[in-house]
């Protein structure tokens, strides 16, 4: 199906229901905002749905937005930036419901009625711009590129990652050529809201281990490390692209424990494909960025994915 048979399916749509995936990220979430802001433009009843909550309680957000429940009844659904239906919100009812999959991950395994993954883009709202440029160029006004410039930002790290592209640079200036300051969002991005978490990095700095080949680096971070620090969750943003930004050691790796005693594990890479080893534990991601969560403890999952690599 052409992106344009796509367009004409979310005009003739009436009710549309947005998702992105569990704990949802600044890309995801700045997706669903942006289109949100469209589609309530052209009189469309619109709902975002996240699997869980976002904990960082970012700035834009959708108007009316659930959390593992929706209260309408969609004809039309549209995944942002989710690989696959685990991590969404998706009861049996959205089955035979038509489903358009806007993504960037290499792993994506949603069977959409339409599937738009471009896994060359850096973030999904890079590849939804020019999707909404095509599709609707009147409607992309600042707040819609402000949505989308912030999750660009987010995902590229303000472009410190590898997938910054030229194609990148060039969709952040049309952005801000929308009147975006894309300082003010930077700034907004990279300040924690809590000048605590400086010392807790401190401290899961000084757990780093690094094995004997010094090709692969990791720290472990444990519930009772966040509440100790008075912390949650949203205080390891940024944590893993920190530490892989300065070490010269090809691969890192932050395992976090979360509250159900699962592992959340984050990795990242100059030149190894992560994306392949994430893959053997159920997760993905991208190349040289990729994550899974695994059923078990943190020593577990340390002893199994350092064996791996």
């Amino acid at each position: 199906m052409s992106l344009l048979h796509a367009w004409q399916v979310i005009q003739e749509a009436k009710t549309i229901v947005l998702l992105t995936h569990y704990k949802p990220d600044a890309d995801g979430i700045s997706a669903c905002a942006a289109l949100d802001h469209v589609l309530r433009r052209l009189g469309k009843t619109v709902q975002a749905v996240y699997p869980s909550k976002d904990e960082s309680a970012l700035k834009r957000q959708p108007h009316d937005v659930q959390i593992a429940r929706h209260t309408v009844e969609p004809d039309l659904l549209i995944a942002c930036d989710t690989a696959n239906y685990d991590r969404l919100y998706f009861p049996d009812a959205f089955k035979a419901i038509p489903l358009i999959n806007i993504d960037h991950h290499i792993s994506n395994a949603l069977q959409g009625t339409v599937n738009i993954v471009n896994a060359e883009a850096a973030s999904t709202c890079e590849e939804l711009f020019h999707l909404l440029m095509t599709w609707c160029p009147a409607l992309v006004d600042k707040y819609t590129a402000e949505c989308l410039l912030f999750g660009i930002l987010y995902d590229t790290q303000v472009f410190h990652t590898q997938s910054t592209s030229a194609r990148v640079l060039k969709t952040a200036a049309a952005c801000m050529e929308q009147g975006v300051n894309m300082f003010h969002l930077s700034r907004e991005l990279l300040a924690h809201k809590d000048a605590r978490f400086l010392p807790f990095w401190g401290k899961a700095l000084q757990h780093i281990q690094i094995n004997d080949a010094k090709q692969v680096l990791w720290t472990v971070v444990r519930q009772h490390d966040l509440h100790a620090s008075g912390l949650g969750m949203d205080a390891l943003v940024g944590l893993n692209n920190f530490i892989a930004e300065s070490s010269p050691v090809d691969t890192t790796i932050t395992f976090y424990e979360d509250e159900q005693g699962r592992t959340k594990v984050s990795l990242r890479s100059k030149t190894r494909d992560v994306n392949a080893i994430a893959g053997l534990f159920g997760g993905g991601g991208h190349t040289r960025a990729s994550g899974v969560l695994m059923p078990m403890s943190v020593d577990e999952a340390v002893e199994k994915m350092i064996s791996a690599l």
